[in-house]
């Protein structure tokens, strides 16, 4: 079991960036099986995504192909591979240049939504100090549109689409929703901002 386990984990890390090692932490505890039976287990789900540091990997236990209960086995997971570190303290809003960043070697659990490289269309959320490895949490996507900008609205219903021009009434990144007041009827909409200076909204039609 321990080892279906670990095979389990190692699954979910392929698609990942970066080497994980795991091992056990501690033996299962099993719940009592009736003599005779034949014992089988099927991983089922991991505790979090972050497979660095100590997690679990829920296990289902079966017995002669029906199942008994859930059984968890504890693991630990390193991680070895490059991340983003400031290489100077930068301020709130601003977009790191290429050599205010660098990528460095790292071993262990990496800290909870650490990047290897900087998203486009990105900026700093908060001010961070030099020394600092990325996460995504220190991460805002640009806004596109901005409060007072004019907007090309396309009001979209089926196989139709219309264009019209709206007035932002908010700020909003790509794929955020932004209120947008229509030009020709000055009525407000929720709207999907698509690019820059643009927005889509599904339509109903004509009132």
């Amino acid at each position: 079991m321990q080892t279906e386990a670990v095979t389990y984990a190692q699954s979910q890390a392929a698609a990942l960036k970066g080497t994980y090692e795991f091992r056990v932490v501690k033996p299962p505890a099993l719940p009592r099986v009736p003599p005779g039976g034949r014992i089988s287990f099927q991983p089922d789900h991991l505790s979090r995504h972050e497979l660095g540091g100590v997690f679990f990997v829920s296990m289902r236990m079966l017995v002669d192909g029906k199942l008994l209960g859930q059984v968890r086995v504890d693991l630990e997971g390193t991680w070895t591979g490059k991340l983003l570190r400031t290489q100077c303290a930068l301020p709130r809003k601003e977009i790191p240049l290429p050599d205010q960043l660098e990528q460095v070697d790292f071993e262990g659990a990496p800290p909870a939504g650490a990047v290897d490289a900087l998203p486009d269309g990105y900026r700093l959320r908060s001010p961070v100090p030099a020394g600092h490895i990325l996460v995504m949490q220190d991460l805002e996507a640009v806004p596109v549109v901005q409060a007072g900008d004019q907007v090309r609205l396309e009001m979209v219903s089926g196989p139709l689409t219309i264009a019209v021009q709206a007035l932002a009434r908010g700020n909003g990144a790509v794929g955020e929703k932004v209120r947008l007041e229509v030009c020709s009827s000055h009525k407000n909409i929720q709207a999907v901002v698509s690019g820059p200076g643009e927005a889509r909204v599904q339509w109903a039609g004509v009132n």
